[in-house]
């Protein structure tokens, strides 16, 4: 027979293990402002994203169609999501039911990294969703941030082919006919300056821009780092790598250079299946070839959780990720997150002397202690397209002006070898990276010394996308119509 006694301790245990699924940061707020929560509020589950793409493995990779394919991934995330969000949502419909709501609460689901996000939210439905066996987490949202570039001049057009763009060896994939045509690619950053005259040309239309917090139709940029990033992968006038490549954007990042978890995942959702300005008609055909990300964690958290689940619905749809390393060099072990993914490709930055730039992360990741970048792009003194005019161009350093250098390389290799696999690229590209010319500042990180390939500083060298294509295997079957 269990003693009274026995019996409270139970309980008080279990009321323990309630509580401890709320983030001490959200107990201390609603202490403070009598239950209200003025912050958005992230439910995890126990279930991942990566398990569902795991089972569903099989059944994915059976498809031939890109499109059907994605569109597959998705309707696995979506039923996995509504699966195991069941009873959390449930409860809150028993909440709203009874009016214990306010009318500002909201709930969104990201069926992408199985995540609920409420905003209006207090501690009486906070304390009801940590009793909810399938919940593992009730926290803050997490916070990206740009990879801040420093800007060294608004400059003019020029006719010129860009140093960085003719380094990385494109003119001579351009000679033979490959510039990007058919292949998309996708950014997700402050937007776009969709009139600029760079860009305009080759901007895709048709499911072509999101903003999630807003309802722009036309692609806008109220910061300049997003149009100068997609300018250099994808504009014309000699500034971007693959200028006959179509793009899209998605607003993941805010003018005041943050860029909110909610806001994030919903870009990577929007990435995996393009839909309308108001999230609507989804076309998952119309999805990105490679994603440019340049922003990183703002709390500079190794192996941060939140994008793990993105990336694997990326992956798996054969969209390559690639992110910056970050600035905050030279520091080792400096590299952000989600670059320090091992699944993505990071990106640090050279200068035009071959040296790496001395504000350029290094690694080893901090957590795994995983070798990054994975490689190196010209990201110093780089002139791109800027928002301040349609014809307005701007010289920015940082290595998200190298990871774009990077998503061109990329999509003149797909556009070049098409059906070529993210892992058949990253062997491209590693293997046949520029190391001779590099220059060393002779410095060991990870206990590898820069003159040592591949190292934390340079990764596996600086890209030669001309090199990286004549190494390529050309494959045997063609690529899916996008």
């Amino acid at each position: 027979m269990v003693s009274a006694r026995t019996a409270i301790f139970a309980a008080a245990v279990a009321a323990a293990s309630v509580q401890a699924k709320i983030h001490p940061r959200l107990l201390r707020e609603m202490a403070a402002n009598d239950g209200a929560v003025g912050q958005s509020v992230v439910v995890e589950f126990v279930s991942s994203v990566e398990s569902a793409l795991e089972k569903a493995d099989s059944q994915i990779e059976a498809i031939q169609s890109r499109g059907a394919k994605i569109e597959s991934i998705l309707t696995t995330l979506n039923t996995h999501a509504a699966t195991s969000q069941a009873e959390a949502l449930a409860v809150i419909d028993q909440a709203r039911t009874s009016r214990e709501l306010t009318s500002d609460f909201s709930a969104q689901t990201l069926s992408i990294a199985n995540i609920l996000v409420l905003d209006g939210a207090s501690k009486p439905l906070l304390d009801k969703l940590a009793t909810v066996a399938s919940v593992k987490a009730i926290r803050p949202q997490y916070f990206g941030k740009l990879v801040k570039a420093t800007p060294d001049a608004i400059v003019a057009a020029n006719a010129t082919v860009e140093w960085g763009v003719e380094r990385i060896g494109t003119k001579t994939l351009w000679d033979q006919g490959f510039r990007g045509k058919g292949i998309v690619v996708g950014g997700i950053d402050t937007g776009v300056r969709g009139t600029h005259e760079a860009l305009k040309g080759n901007w895709r239309a048709e499911n072509g821009y999101f903003q999630p917090k807003g309802n722009g139709k036309l692609p806008t940029d109220q910061n300049g780092h997003g149009t100068h990033t997609m300018g250099t992968s994808v504009g014309q006038f000699g500034v971007g790598v693959a200028p006959d490549a179509k793009w899209i954007s998605c607003e993941g990042c805010l003018p005041d250079d943050t860029c909110p978890e909610k806001v994030l995942v919903a870009c990577a959702q929007y990435m995996l299946c393009p839909h309308d300005f108001e999230g609507k008609n989804p076309k998952c055909e119309l999805a990105p070839h490679v994603i440019n990300n340049s922003w990183g964690d703002d709390d500079e958290i190794p192996d941060v959780p939140y994008y793990k689940g993105p990336v694997a619905a990326w992956r798996k749809a054969g969209i390559i990720p690639v992110f910056a390393n970050a600035n905050s060099g030279p520091k080792c072990g400096s590299v952000l997150s989600p670059g320090d993914y091992p699944n993505v490709i990071g990106v640090g930055a050279t200068t035009i002397t071959e040296e790496l730039a001395s504000f350029s992360s290094r690694g080893p990741t901090n957590k795994t202690q995983i070798l990054k970048p994975d490689v190196s792009a010209p990201g110093r003194t780089v002139r791109s397209a800027y928002n301040k005019g349609d014809d307005a161009y701007a010289s920015l350093s940082g290595t998200s002006m190298a990871t774009p250098h990077v998503v061109g390389a990329v999509a003149l290799l797909i556009s070049a070898k098409p059906g070529i696999t993210y892992d058949e690229i990253y062997k491209a590209l590693t293997t046949t990276a520029v190391r001779d010319t590099l220059k060393s500042s002779n410095q060991t990180c990870g206990g590898i010394p820069d003159t040592i390939f591949p190292n934390n500083n340079f990764g596996y060298g600086r890209i030669d996308v001309a090199k990286a294509a004549g190494a390529a295997p050309t494959p045997t079957t063609t690529r899916p119509a996008c």
